[in-house]
């Protein structure tokens, strides 16, 4: 599995891990070692690409916030929806461009008022309604 160079509870990688002959770790493109790289980036860690993965999904995410019917109807209409889906109440759908891994915007229509958030893509309609429920 890759390992990455990451600061916890941000949104961006530095860089991706090399291993060189030697054994020692560095990054991918300035070969720096997690010592180097703690000089320019005080709390920098290394770990699998899974975790920082997860977190910066943690990082990007947000609470649902209302917005106008036509803040709705014109992000319907900017971009082809992903995953445009009714039921449970009312509809959602996602858009088509990602802010940064797997986080996209989500937008929803429920009971005649309307919301945005970022969000994990895999989210499910039951899900994102809930998510505005709360």
């Amino acid at each position: 599995m890759d390992k990455v160079f990451y600061i916890p509870g941000t949104p961006t990688a530095i860089d991706y891990a090399l291993e060189l002959n030697d054994g020692r770790i560095v990054t991918n493109w300035t070969r720096e070692t997690l010592e180097q790289l703690a000089e320019r980036y005080p709390g920098v860690v290394i770990d699998d690409e899974a975790a920082f993965i997860a977190q910066q999904e943690r990082a990007l995410s947000t609470t649902p916030e209302e917005i106008t019917e036509a803040e709705y109807y014109a992000a319907l209409f900017i971009l082809p929806p992903l995953d445009w889906r009714g039921g449970n109440g009312g509809e959602s759908f996602k858009w088509s461009e990602f802010v940064a891994g797997n986080v996209t915007t989500i937008f929803v229509k429920r009971q005649g008022r309307y919301w945005r958030f970022k969000g994990v893509a895999t989210l499910t309609h039951p899900v994102i309604m809930a998510k505005v429920d709360q």
